[in-house]
């Protein structure tokens, strides 16, 4: 196994696996673990994220997904949940190992190469000046969690859900914007021709709050992949899956069975 990767188990039954969002960890899907029993839930921290080992400068996305392909392989996950940032990497494993995966849920989607709000970049160039500045802590989850970008927007209506993420947001450690390590991870692109590789049954999961490119991503999902289906949820932002824990469960759970 991936012994990089920290892993967090709950429940038994068939195993799914979960991706969390950038600057999170597999602890934020404990509401939703909570509401779906039946599975062996298994959370991994992404590299420089959680338990896990630091992301390195030339980590590619093929690498990473060749990570979690791994994981998957040895945890006997066929069934893959990706948030955000997460359904970046959860798209190229269902892509380039097809074969492994039965059901793919890719809530608020992102797709590798595709334009992201303008908003986002310029958010991620003042996290780097401040960065520099302060180092990690309070002030960067602090300036990450304000809009724009519309990211946490979601939460300010589940002000414990808000506390917790800032919590989470608080830990990371932020090193990728010092080294620069997240280049190589953003340089690849999806393609058409790629997401009409992806064999698992797909739901995607949109909130009617959520960005612009987060909305062109989902529709182009729900029109190009084989077997995918589009779920928009109300009066939900960026993180349905934590803003709506109830609702998500739901549909989750008729999706993975």
């Amino acid at each position: 196994m991936t012994t990089d990767l920290r892993l967090h188990r709950q429940g038994d039954g068939p195993a799914v696996l979960w991706i969390h969002g950038y600057t999170m960890d597999s602890t934020t899907w404990q509401p939703l673990w909570d509401r779906l029993p039946g599975f062996t839930h298994i959370g991994v921290d992404l590299p420089g994220h959680g338990g896990s080992a630091p992301l390195l400068p030339g980590l590619t996305l093929p690498a990473l997904a060749g990570q979690l392909a791994e994981v998957a392989a040895d945890t006997g996950a066929r069934r893959l949940v990706g948030l955000s940032f997460g359904s970046v990497s959860a798209l190229q494993l269902a892509i380039q190992e097809p074969g492994s995966l039965d059901r793919l849920v890719l809530a608020a989607p992102t797709l590798a190469g595709t334009p992201n709000e303008d908003s986002a970049r310029v958010r991620y160039q003042q996290l780097s000046m401040l960065h520099r500045m302060v180092g990690p802590g309070d002030q960067l989850a602090d300036l990450w969690m304000q809009s724009p970008p519309d990211i946490f927007t979601g939460t300010r209506r589940h002000p414990e859900l808000r506390a917790a993420l800032r919590e989470v947001v608080a830990r990371h450690s932020w090193a990728e914007l010092g080294n620069r390590a997240m280049d190589a991870l953003t340089a690849h692109r999806h393609t058409v021709d790629d997401l009409r590789r992806i064999t698992a049954r797909t739901l995607v999961v949109l909130g009617d709050e959520d960005m612009p490119a987060f909305t062109r991503n989902a529709e182009l999902l729900r029109d190009t992949v084989p077997d995918c289906r589009l779920a928009t949820l109300a009066e939900t932002g960026h993180l349905p899956l934590l803003e709506r824990p109830d609702a998500c469960a739901e549909l989750l759970a008729a999706h993975l069975a």
